[in-house]
């Protein structure tokens, strides 16, 4: 769908400051607001099984992972592990993104931190404080990346610690 209606814009300046259009409801004949649809080139999701086809799973909540897999001229996913096609086959009821709509899949225990990926692990409260810390200097976000990237590597941290765990 190349739009989505929206509600609540009838009598604010959003729709003129924002160049909205409008299209005739065919139910209510009424004129109703739309807001063009979002069509990003890549979408980078992170999972918790995928096969080497790019078949996936997500085991909780999928909040927009689903979505931005569809909207996305195309989908790398990073996977916490990679299963064999037949394990997925045996539930494809649980294949939440299409091998049809991806374009790499790369195996990537520990991917997702220092957000959650529940059930595997929570948040690590400290590790998002150390990113955003550094992350308004490239010199210390290439120092958090190298020590981020040895702790999933199993490498020793570094003189001040890794927040990885």
């Amino acid at each position: 769908m190349p739009f989505q209606p929206v509600a609540g814009l009838h009598g604010s300046d959003i729709p003129a400051a924002s160049g909205l259009r409008t299209v005739r409801d065919p139910y209510g004949g009424a004129e109703v607001y739309v807001v063009p649809a979002i069509r990003p080139d890549w979408a980078i999701l992170h999972v918790h099984e995928a096969d080497a086809q790019g078949n996936a799973r997500i085991y909780g909540s999928v909040f927009w992972d689903r979505l931005m897999s569809r909207a996305a001229r195309g989908v790398i996913l990073t996977a916490e592990r990679i299963v064999p096609t037949a394990a997925l086959a045996r539930q494809p009821e649980l294949t939440v993104i299409p091998g049809l709509l991806v374009r790499a899949v790369v195996a990537a225990p520990g991917g997702a931190r220092p957000c959650s990926c529940a059930p595997d692990y929570d948040v690590d409260r400290a590790g998002v404080e150390a990113y955003l810390a550094a992350c308004g200097d490239p010199a210390a976000l290439a120092a958090y990346l190298a020590a981020e990237d040895g702790a999933l590597r199993g490498e020793p941290a570094p003189v001040g610690g890794s927040v990885a765990q």
